[in-house]
């Protein structure tokens, strides 16, 4: 008789084709097309799983980027849950895998050190756990350098609607403005740098001359197509993927998972 093959669940908010989704993704594809799972695209798995009273659950594993209402479904059916999202509000309560945003950080302002810059500013979201991750080891490192960063805010979500992008360029100037160049920046993401490019070329600031900007996540097309190119960290979220599915595997195997995040 045929072994079964297992059906995997993936909740990645795949309609944002960045690689912290679409690599993730990529990643656990290659997990399962070796162990011949038959993956299965449901960004709304929690409410597919919501109505099931004693039925047989159509999944054997999820890989998600885990919320509340996943979390809770997924735990009643004790069917095994795999998170990817690093500022999941779940994070603590459910397995995960996610890339180590405190180590970039760090990085971040160990190659802006080794340039020589000596003043140092920070801007991301207020309440992304990831980027306070970041801001914490870029903070830190400065200073253990013996130096000073300044940090600064902007709305989670300033593409969400005309408010919030006003509120994000008035933060980013009002920074600018505050900043002592030559600085080095880091910046949550690609987006939000190229804005604050536009900001510094306002005040007649030269990029990376007066600004040197470091933006957390390396999608090529905002990175590095547009001038002044930008720095950016590279995660790897192909291996965050693969390492989400085979932590599932084990799971799926009776195996304990890991206490603290991989």
């Amino acid at each position: 008789m045929p072994a079964k093959v297992r059906r995997i669940a993936i909740m990645l908010d795949l309609q944002w084709p960045y690689k912290r989704h679409a690599g993730i993704y990529a990643g656990l594809q290659q997990y399962a097309r070796e162990q011949g799972w038959y993956s299965i695209i449901d960004e709304f798995a929690h409410d597919t799983l919501a109505p099931l009273r004693g039925k047989a659950v159509p999944y054997d594993g999820i890989i998600a980027r885990a919320h509340h209402a996943l979390y809770k479904q997924a735990a009643r059916l004790k069917l095994p849950l795999v998170n990817v999202w690093a500022s999941s509000p779940v994070r603590d309560k459910v397995p995960s895998v996610y890339a180590d945003f405190e180590a970039a950080g760090r990085q971040s302002a160990e190659h802006l050190l080794s340039r020589g810059l000596r003043n140092f500013a920070a801007l991301t979201p207020p309440q992304a756990a990831a980027q306070a991750a970041a801001v914490r080891g870029f903070r830190r490192e400065v200073r253990e350098a013996g130096f000073d960063c300044a940090w600064a805010t902007f709305p989670q979500n300033p593409w969400r609607d005309v408010a919030s992008w006003r509120k994000a360029e008035a933060a980013i100037q009002r920074s600018v403005e505050g900043w002592e160049p030559p600085v080095g920046v880091y910046i949550s993401d690609e987006g939000m740098g190229r804005l604050l490019v536009q900001a510094c070329h306002r005040r007649g600031l030269r990029v990376p001359e007066d600004v040197a900007i470091i933006s957390c996540h390396n999608e090529e097309t905002l990175c590095e197509h547009q001038r002044p190119a930008l720095t950016a960290m590279e995660f790897g979220y192909e291996r965050v993927g693969y390492e989400a599915a085979r932590m599932l595997h084990l799971m799926m195997e009776g195996e304990k998972p890991p206490d603290a995040p991989v």
